[in-house]
């Protein structure tokens, strides 16, 4: 099972990117998930299989502005689950002190209002995974897609022309 990262941007764009073993999330050239916005740090975040596991991720981070999993701030490594969003999240004119008096439903509020701009993702993750023998297989991908998540897996089905 191969794991990959769904990355929206500022920019309002959607890239997919196959996670190895250990991958940083940062401003190019150090990335090896780039994002290009003054926000994000060279090395902003790291994303590595936990040791000893086949396919369990954590993420650490490694900036000076913070990450966000789900909508809460994380510090030191934070393991990774289906589904987890990893954000960047850009504030200005609010005081880091009320981002963390928040609720996670309400930071996500704000982050996905188009029309709040004090507070926005400006790299927005989606911590996910593709069966990659099921998508070579159209047997194995029959079953595969009654198992899986339809969320994230659907979209890359239908970037690979598959139904």
């Amino acid at each position: 099972m191969a794991r990959i990262a769904q990355l929206h941007d500022t920019i309002d764009r959607t890239r997919y990117f196959p996670l190895q073993r250990e991958n940083v999330i940062g401003r190019p050239p150090e990335g090896t998930i780039p994002v290009d916005n003054k926000v994000v740090s060279r090395r902003h975040v790291r994303i590595a299989r936990t040791p000893g596991t086949a396919d369990a991720y954590f993420a650490e981070d490694i900036s000076a502005r913070g990450v966000y999993i789900n909508f809460r701030r994380i510090q030191g490594h934070h393991p990774l689950k289906e589904g987890d969003r990893i954000c960047v999240i850009r504030f200005h004119n609010v005081n880091p002190k009320e981002m963390e008096a928040m609720t996670p439903d309400q930071l996500r509020d704000f982050c996905d209002d188009i029309k709040v701009e004090s507070i926005k993702a400006v790299a927005d993750f989606t911590f996910g995974y593709v069966d990659v023998t099921a998508a070579k297989s159209p047997l194995g991908a029959e079953s595969a897609r009654k198992d899986q998540p339809q969320g994230l897996l659907a979209k890359l089905k239908s970037l690979l022309g598959r139904k």
